[in-house]
């Protein structure tokens, strides 16, 4: 087989992987939707703070996906993009609402349950941080997101998302320190 055989077949390959990506299929979009709804609202509320916003973000990204012409390379791709759209969806209502009261409040009440006691603790200690620190916070230790991923999800630089993941570590460390840490 030729060199321009194989990159043909290579081509053609991706092409038709990229078509099964592609969010057309009533089925397939209500599937991904359906997997992706209760991930994204969490996103969406640790950065808002509010039950109300948090829906509007986790909806408004679903609506995109459903409008999206573009396929998707797989998947994960699909949903790296609900996350990425949900994430910037909150910021910017976050931004909205900080311009007009002025200040970055924590969350209100959002029932989340966890398997553990410990995690609703930490997730209590995660959600007193600044709307920033939660974002990198979750996307990073959440999501497992590298820090460059964070950084072009949320348009920071990759020096700034490790700032933030620092400043927040040691927030959290302040806030947990009788629980978690021996000093």
């Amino acid at each position: 087989m030729t060199e321009n055989t194989a990159a043909s077949d290579n081509k053609l390959a991706s092409a038709a992987a990229a078509e099964k990506c592609r969010v057309t299929d009533r089925s397939e979009f209500e599937e991904i939707a359906r997997e992706s709804m209760q991930r994204l609202y969490a996103h969406a509320a640790v950065i808002t703070g509010s039950k109300q916003d948090a829906e509007d973000a986790a909806a408004d990204a679903i609506y995109r996906l459903l409008i999206r012409k573009k396929p998707f390379e797989s998947r994960e791709h699909a949903k790296a993009w609900l996350i990425r759209v949900t994430v910037n969806g909150a910021l910017k209502m976050k931004n909205r609402q900080r311009r007009f009261s002025g200040e970055d409040s924590a969350a209100e009440n959002l029932s989340v349950e966890f398997e553990y006691p410990e995690q609703s603790e930490v997730m209590e200690a995660v959600m007193k941080l600044d709307s920033g620190s939660r974002a990198v916070i979750m996307l990073f230790y959440f999501e497992d997101y590298s820090v460059k991923e964070i950084g072009r999800i949320l348009k920071i630089s990759p020096s700034a998302v490790t700032s933030r993941l620092s400043r927040a570590r040691g927030r959290l460390k302040e806030m947990l320190k009788g629980d978690y840490f021996n000093e």
